[in-house]
């Protein structure tokens, strides 16, 4: 608890000591020199707090698997909005090809995977139309070799 408490410390004074010096400095010139100085004397500072208390690093009691469940629902809510976002985006953009080939339809949707990697996969994209033919065939000329499929 000490040394959490020298850390803090130390890293308040050296904040506020380099708001201040960075206020008074004399021109833009030698921002991008002084940021790095301050970088630099602030991991000092951090560092010679750390290292002059007994440094131990101990997973805290509340970090137990009590709160992993919460963890998972929020990052599936996450991963569930970025999916959404995608999809949303993929089915506008498609709809903006497809009103410059003055292509009708009523509606139009696609299903993504987005693997570990955050590459994003076209499963497959849904026409509603009287023009499927044509909006398939814009389509896979845009994104390859993708399933299009005809809805009602």
């Amino acid at each position: 608890m000490e040394l959490m408490k020298k850390i803090i410390l130390s890293a308040c004074f050296l904040s506020v000591i380099i708001t201040i010096a960075d206020s008074i400095k004399p021109g833009e010139k030698f921002t991008q020199q002084l940021k790095m100085i301050f970088s630099l004397v602030f991991i000092t500072g951090i560092l010679s707090a750390a290292l002059k208390g007994d440094f131990a690093f101990d997973i805290p009691a509340f970090a137990d698997l009590e709160y992993s469940e919460d963890y998972n629902n929020v990052e599936n809510a996450a991963d569930n909005i970025l999916k959404e976002e995608t999809e949303s985006k993929i089915d506008a953009y498609i709809e903006d090809i497809l009103l410059e080939n003055e292509v009708t339809f009523d509606k139009i949707s696609s299903d993504v995977n987005i693997d570990e990697n955050n590459s994003i996969n076209i499963n497959r994209i849904d026409y509603k139309g009287t023009e499927f033919e044509q909006a398939r065939n814009i389509i896979i000329e845009n994104f390859g070799d993708v399933e299009v499929k005809k809805i009602e």
